[in-house]
């Protein structure tokens, strides 16, 4: 038995309270990921001190690759024990890790405790950032699976959205209202420890139990870490693996490296770091809301052309949009909306064009393992951009992270038109139609 959602089609066993819930997960989960870089440079001025924009570039790059390494070790085991005992009780684990980071950030006194905490920080992200990708492929029919990674990224935009507003809201309503900038700090963060122990009763009573149909008869361990990399045998796995490096380091550049250039521009200035935070949110939000609205569209044409194709087109737009960030003085300028508009719709494009073509071309019941390699291909797209990204903020000027990001998209979309011409896969105009007829 299975449901439907307006034009989406759930996989059998699939409830459309299991599929709601699920968007509450890509919300939550992807929400606070994203929010602990884009919090960060508060934690490190107004708690630590560290104004100096030289090292607290290098600082946040450190944090980072802690928080990816982890990720690197455990998002492939996270996928592989998915497939052995559920995607419930997993995501359950990431998101309560993430809260447990959340509660101890605010209390840290110096770096080596902000490392500590970050390796808390990543166990989570590694468990919640697996299960979000499996069971996005798990819930929607081939038909469907364009439009509900397009709902997916949809929920992960509104969730930076709400886990950014959040967090850079309450430090100055706390500071107008006579607390000091700790304190505020601390209460941001408990906010939301909060949301993340709640969402663990949501995911408990809210999302399916147990393994995909195809899963039931339980594979080695052996045999599913083994899929990965068999899999690297067909290109189109390939691509996908390869473009989750960049499709992922561009996440953690524009999150890190935009919040951090107004914070300690403004600081330079003389201005305050909340209001710095309360003023990026804005450009922050338009790159976010317009990822919202192309995961809609993006979704929809996914459902009707080649998946390698909308790699090609999802690296060509960021290839232009993170090139273009050259040209920005400030991301505090008003006048740089539209560009920030185009960076977060190529943002959406790249991470949904990725999972739509793994999805497409791994087995099913082994799709745990599968997403879990191509994560760990993400992780090492973080671990790069956030490490090179912060030495090049350091070093040179702020833009140099997202000419990095520009450069690699340039690469990868040659490799992209590459496959396209030469093994575009199997994919079938009738496989368009259903889709449009759904």
């Amino acid at each position: 038995m299975s449901g439907r959602i307006g034009n989406i089609e759930l996989a059998s066993g699939v409830r459309i309270t299991h599929f709601w819930t699920y968007m509450y997960a890509s919300l939550i989960c992807i929400g606070m990921i994203s929010n602990m870089n884009f919090s960060q440079p508060y934690i490190l001025i107004e708690h630590l001190g560290i104004a100096n924009p030289g090292v607290a570039g290098r600082i946040t790059g450190q944090l980072t690759l802690i928080t990816e390494i982890m990720n690197l070790l455990l998002i492939w085991p996270f996928g592989i024990l998915a497939d052995r005992i559920g995607r419930r009780p997993v995501i359950m684990l990431g998101i309560g890790m993430i809260g447990l980071s959340y509660a101890l950030y605010p209390w840290a006194t110096e770096v080596n405790e902000l490392m500590a905490i970050r390796v808390i920080f990543g166990i989570g992200v590694a468990a919640a950032a697996a299960m979000t990708a499996t069971i996005q492929n798990d819930y929607p029919v081939e038909s469907s699976r364009g439009r509900v990674i397009g709902f997916s990224s949809a929920f992960n935009a509104l969730g930076i959205v709400f886990a950014t507003w959040m967090v850079s809201r309450l430090p100055v309503w706390l500071q107008d209202a006579g607390v000091g900038p700790v304190a505020a700090g601390r209460y941001a963060y408990s906010a939301a420890a909060l949301v993340c122990l709640v969402s663990i009763l949501i995911f408990r009573f809210g999302l399916k139990a147990g393994v995909p149909e195809q899963t039931r008869q339980r594979p080695r361990w052996w045999d599913l870490a083994r899929t990965g990399i068999e899999q690297m045998r067909n290109p189109r796995i390939v691509l996908a693996y390869l473009y989750a490096m960049p499709a992922r380091g561009a996440l953690v550049v524009f999150g890190l490296f935009t919040s951090l250039w107004a914070s300690t521009a403004f600081r330079a200035a003389g201005g305050e770091v909340a209001v710095a935070q309360y003023l990026v949110w804005l450009p922050s939000t338009v790159g976010t809301v317009t990822a919202v609205g192309w995961s809609f569209v993006f979704g929809w044409i996914l459902d009707r052309i080649s998946r390698v194709a909308g790699v090609v087109l999802s690296t060509a737009m960021s290839m232009v949009a993170y090139g273009l960030m050259y040209f920005v003085e400030t991301p505090l300028d008003l006048r740089m909306l539209p560009l920030f508009a185009l960076v977060g719709a190529s943002m959406a494009g790249g991470m949904m064009s990725s999972m739509a073509l793994v999805g497409q071309e791994a087995p099913p019941a082994k799709r745990g393992a599968v997403i879990g390699l191509l994560s760990l291909f993400g992780s090492a797209g973080i671990i790069l951009a956030a490490n090179y990204g912060g030495e090049l903020f350091s070093a040179a000027t702020p833009w140099a992270p997202f000419l990095l990001i520009a450069g690699a998209q340039a690469v990868l979309f040659v490799f992209a038109v590459i496959v396209w011409v030469v093994a575009p896969g199997d994919w079938k105009p009738a496989s368009a139609a259903a889709a449009r007829s759904s």
